[in-house]
């Protein structure tokens, strides 16, 4: 199955960007949200604004476990908690194996505003290869029976 993802200016450069609906229980979230596939990224983190915009309060997070270290982005280091068993659908036939995510708990200077980032560890629980043609802005998941 191919996943389609989207190609764009993003931040001063072209990303390659998935636009997705984040579902968990504990806390109770859910939302849609634009965030960047970053293969760089070993960790899926949902960005500060997309955690203000589905209402995750710091009282929410306070029962959930931290994270064993800070999360360095973009020249920042973050602290953060995790949210498990969060479910990721993009588009109408692709839903991710429930897995963790981290939600940003106390941000150090320089990682204030750092958008929802799809890391590595999506990319392998759910099995999926990239494909990215940068130059005909084209990209795509595609499933590993």
């Amino acid at each position: 199955m191919l996943v389609p993802l989207q190609v764009y200016d993003f931040a001063g450069g072209l990303r390659i960007m998935a636009h997705l609906f984040l579902k968990a229980q504990e806390p109770h979230i859910f939302g849609p949200i634009r965030a960047i596939v970053d293969t760089g990224s070993p960790a899926t983190i949902i960005g500060n604004g997309d955690a203000e915009r589905m209402r995750i309060s710091k009282i929410q997070l306070k029962n959930l476990d931290t994270h064993k270290n800070p999360v360095a982005i973009g020249g920042g280091r973050m602290v953060t908690k995790v949210v498990k068993n969060a479910e990721i659908q993009i588009g109408a036939d692709f839903k991710s194996q429930l897995m963790d995510l981290l939600v940003p708990f106390q941000s150090e200077e320089g990682s204030s505003c750092q958008p929802t980032i799809l890391g590595v560890d999506f990319m392998e629980k759910n099995r999926l290869k990239l494909f990215f043609d940068p130059i005909n802005k084209q990209s795509y998941f595609e499933t590993i029976e």
